[in-house]
């Protein structure tokens, strides 16, 4: 512990392997397939934001008949039986702060190139395999230390197979990713990078019960492998099971009910193995022709075997002490919620409003507990540009015998202008702050890129 001005903190150091763990993956800041999720905020700025939709992270709904035509649209060329859309661009990154640091902070200019290929095969009108890649990299003109590895690989890769059959659909997903971007796990602070390898795969069976009620009931299992020693401590395997009856009691309203069971299994005795379970119901109500509505609200509960072990350092005036471990048992039974109103006013102009509490996967700690709020919309302000300003703030508390308590700002604006059919010009800026009670966990970090982005 930290002795400053007769407060006591917990110091976390580089060093510190068993003070670092993540949420079970990235990407969204809700949970998935009944696994809890970190916040992911405004998320990455990569040359491909706004511009290519690719899969979308979750990438492993069934696509339906509609979504299916709309698609169609977006592919440019066929191989065989398989119509592709392939896309490349080059991202300049200006960044003030890449180690998200209080003191000694780094800027450096990134460069971010990236191509993504997505293809869809349509075996038959109920069968169907899509797949999708992205592929990036980064390079740090001033500290090539943090230059990647190797070849990032995106979240939103996926592969999904769908076939129907009578009143069943079933689909298998797989989708793999190299990650090393520490942005949307809001418990780091003074790191560059945070890189892993995650794994998600799973199965999924959607039953149409009647003309209006439904059944999904799947499978789901989460790998993650870290690179780095330090992080080591956070290989895991996530399984889960998940039911989600739903029926529609009018055209406009929707209910229905989550539920899921997870197991999480660490690799190395140093973060607590644990399990959750979810259990809520929701509700989904068109209010308008422009006005949609989603409300979940439920009880969320982690029992964790043993408890994660943390390493503390006592520091009184400047002075270190012997450093000692003290163990994080405490369990956690919550409610979680969560409710988003999305609006579209007009053809050229939508927004939405979302509000989240959930807990997580602990950093050092058996888990944290986070509220989410943020606001996004897309305006198109012509045909060929638009914009899409985001603000998010959350605040989280981790469990523990001395919690840390921060909160997080960020707000984010993007501008984009198709110079042709497919020549697009991107504008990004990012603020992120965050204000923690630990020392040197605060931070402040501004960051731009410009991209050009091309569509084969």
């Amino acid at each position: 512990m930290k002795i400053l001005a007769g407060r006591v903190y917990p110091v976390l150091t580089a060093g510190a392997l068993l003070c670092l763990a993540a949420p079970a993956y990235s990407q969204e800041f809700f949970r998935e397939f009944g696994t809890s999720r970190s916040s992911s905020g405004i998320g990455r700025l990569t040359p491909s934001a706004g511009v290519f939709a690719g899969n979308s992270p979750d990438g492993l709904s069934p696509v339906d008949a509609v979504d299916q035509q709309a698609v169609e649209e977006k592919y440019n060329f066929r191989l065989g039986l398989v119509d592709f859309v392939i896309a490349a661009g080059i991202g300049v990154e200006f960044n003030d702060n890449i180690t998200l640091s209080h003191s000694n902070q780094l800027s450096d200019i990134v460069l971010r190139p990236e191509i993504n290929i997505e293809g869809i095969l349509r075996v038959s009108e109920l069968n169907t395999l899509r797949f999708g890649i992205g592929l990036g990299y980064a390079k740090y003109l001033s500290h090539s230390e943090f230059d990647s590895e190797s070849v990032i690989l995106s979240p939103t890769s996926a592969i999904v197979w769908t076939v129907k059959t009578g009143s069943l659909t079933f689909t298998l997903r797989e989708r793999i990713s190299y990650q090393e971007d520490p942005f949307d796990l809001p418990v780091l602070s003074n790191v560059a990078n945070y890189k892993r390898w995650e794994n998600q795969s799973g199965i999924e069976v959607d039953w149409e019960a009647t003309e209006y009620a439904r059944v999904s009931v799947g499978f789901d299992r989460f790998d993650l492998w870290a690179k780095d020693e330090t992080f080591a401590p956070q290989d895991r395997t996530i399984n889960t099971v998940f039911i989600r009856p739903s029926v529609d009691i009018n055209p406009r309203l929707t209910v229905g009910l989550n539920g899921s069971v997870s197991w999480a299994d660490y690799k190395q005795n140093i973060q607590a193995d644990g399990k959750t379970t979810l259990v809520g119901p929701y509700i989904q109500v068109k209010v308008s022709d422009n006005t949609d509505f989603y409300g979940e609200v439920g009880w969320q509960k982690s029992d964790y075997d043993g408890g994660t072990l943390q390493l503390i350092v006592p520091v009184a005036n400047g002075v270190a002490g012997a450093p000692f471990f003290i163990q994080d048992t405490q369990d956690s039974e919550e409610i979680y919620f969560k409710v988003q109103i999305t609006n579209r006013p007009s053809e050229n102009f939508r927004h939405s409003l979302t509000a989240s509490r959930t807990t997580e996967s602990g950093l050092g700690s058996n888990f944290y507990d986070l509220y989410h709020f943020e606001y996004s919309a897309d305006w198109l302000l012509r045909e060929s540009t638009s914009i899409t300003p985001t603000a998010f703030y959350e605040s989280y508390e981790t469990s523990g015998a001395v919690p840390e308590e921060a909160r997080r700002l960020g707000l984010a604006l993007g501008i984009h202008h198709i110079l042709s059919n497919s020549l697009t010009l991107g504008l990004d800026y990012r603020f992120l702050m965050k204000d923690s009670n630990r020392p040197d966990s605060d931070y402040k970090q501004n960051l731009g890129m410009f991209s050009l982005y091309y569509k084969f």
